[in-house]
């Protein structure tokens, strides 16, 4: 103020001084302060997906609101809103979280092709796009015929992977008995390509060495086995029990169990293909391990999933000399399996033993596109022994019609690729049984016609 009352005037050059002053001491923030409200939006999950018609994709779609300043704006009304005929969202309106965070599910419409969701906050907004596949193009491609070359890439892919076993050890050492004798029970481990893998080993006592034959079991389910799942095979064959090596292999990720102990194999699943690696990797332990085995000469029993791998250890190793297969997959191009795809395509994978690994390795990597059909159709290839046909040796096959876990059409495209190539008994065997389901049991006379076919591994070469 001025002596008279007056306020004093600033020169206007003094103006920018004042500013520039308030500046340096910190206070610059509150001449422009920066925009608060939602300015743009993220998309932090749930883009260019690839979805079935009519069924949301994989991912929920979650956005994040921004100011102006490039933060987080918590408490924004979020709104998503499909184009016309792309589905619906729910919700369709939400708030931000704390951190600016929004989502929502985004039901694809039902008509394949591009699709988008655009998903506003104020003025702020973003697109989402996502593609509607044809499924039924799709699976006409997954499922049709496998060509020559996809086979051979199959036989090279095979050949190429190493069974050897190595690191092998005893965990436990314990005599069991064997029908009215005694055997020794070994439950070993080894590494086969790059996980510890476990499986049991039996032999009876006082055999001569390389006398008696490997007979492997490889189990069904996909919950593990246990040792004394080997019963029902050594109760069949009876006094004749004694004059085998017997070998139980578990597979990857599941467990081996005896009594109550158990040891669960390392490494994810892998469902009949790579069950074969570890059969045939415990095969070579016994033959490294067991002098009482006779060199090279491997028989398998199996039921279900492992008969599906016995009918492939057998096209891929030629120590394989038999095979007794119940009620067990041999052809991935089937029917059944394109229903099965479609099936856990548009709802998740029906509570059967290996489904839930074939919707998570094939089928659903194929819609999101993660997986390229012709990569896809060779998980197929490499998964059916009847591709394989020329190269399996002596082979009984039992399976029921009304088995409703893997149907009797599986048996049937065996018997008939088998047919054509004039394989018949002794060679190739097949039987179907009227009413029969999906065990051991039902299946009346299998169990005798069985024994009589395994026990051929007791008679000198060339000597039926």
């Amino acid at each position: 103020m001025t002596g008279d009352g007056r306020s004093a005037r600033r020169p206007r050059w003094a103006v920018p001084l004042v500013v520039a002053m308030a500046a340096a001491c910190g206070e610059a923030d509150t001449v422009a302060p920066a925009e608060t409200g939602p300015a743009s939006i993220v998309v932090l999950a749930g883009a260019d997906q690839r979805g079935v018609p009519g069924r949301p994709p994989a991912e929920a779609i979650a956005v994040r609101v921004l100011d102006g300043g490039g933060r987080p704006v918590p408490g924004a009304a979020v709104t998503f809103e499909p184009g016309a005929g792309h589905g619906i969202a729910d919700p369709t309106s939400t708030i931000t979280d704390a951190g600016g965070e929004a989502a929502t599910s985004w039901t694809l419409g039902a008509t394949p092709g591009p699709q988008r969701l655009e998903a506003s906050a104020g003025r702020a907004g973003a697109t989402v796009r996502a593609e509607a596949i044809d499924l039924e193009a799709e699976l006409d491609a997954l499922f049709a015929p496998a060509s020559a070359t996809e086979v051979e890439a199959v036989r090279t892919d095979w050949a190429r992977r190493d069974v050897s076993a190595e690191g092998v050890s005893v965990e436990l050492t314990e005599e069991v008995a064997l029908g009215e004798s005694t055997a020794t029970l070994r439950i070993v481990s080894h590494v086969v390509a790059g996980v510890r893998h476990f499986g049991a080993i039996i032999v009876p006592d006082g055999a001569a060495p390389e006398t008696l034959p490997l007979l492997m079991y490889t189990h069904g389910g996909d919950g593990g086995v246990s040792v004394d799942a080997i019963d029902i095979v050594t109760l069949a064959l009876g006094e004749r029990s004694r004059r085998f090596v017997y070998a139980i292999p578990s597979f990857r990720s599941e467990p081996l169990r005896y009594g109550d102990r158990s040891w669960v194999s390392e490494g994810p699943s892998g469902h009949w293909d790579y069950d074969v690696d570890d059969a045939l990797a415990l095969a070579n332990v016994v033959f490294e391990t067991t002098p009482e085995a006779r060199p090279n000469a491997i028989h398998i029993v199996g039921g279900s999933r492992g008969a599906g791998v016995a009918l492939l250890a057998g096209a891929r190793d030629e120590r394989v000399e038999r095979i007794a297969a119940f009620y067990g997959p041999t052809d991935f191009f089937d029917g059944w399996i394109k229903i099965i795809a479609r099936k856990t395509a548009l709802d998740g994978p029906w509570d059967l033993p290996g489904l839930i690994h074939l919707d998570s390795t094939v089928v659903q990597p194929l819609v999101r596109g993660t997986l390229s059909t012709s990569e896809a159709r060779l998980e197929l290839v490499r998964r059916s022994s009847v591709l394989f046909a020329d190269d399996l040796p002596a082979v009984q096959v039992h399976h029921g019609t009304a088995d409703f876990v893997v149907p009797v059409s599986q048996a049937e495209s065996l018997m008939r690729t088998m047919e054509a190539l004039g394989r018949t008994p002794p060679d190739f065997e097949a039987f179907i049984y009227e009413g029969g389901g999906h065990d051991f049991l039902s299946l009346d006379g299998a169990i005798p016609r069985a024994v009589e076919f395994i026990a051929e591994a007791l008679q000198p070469k060339g000597n039926p």
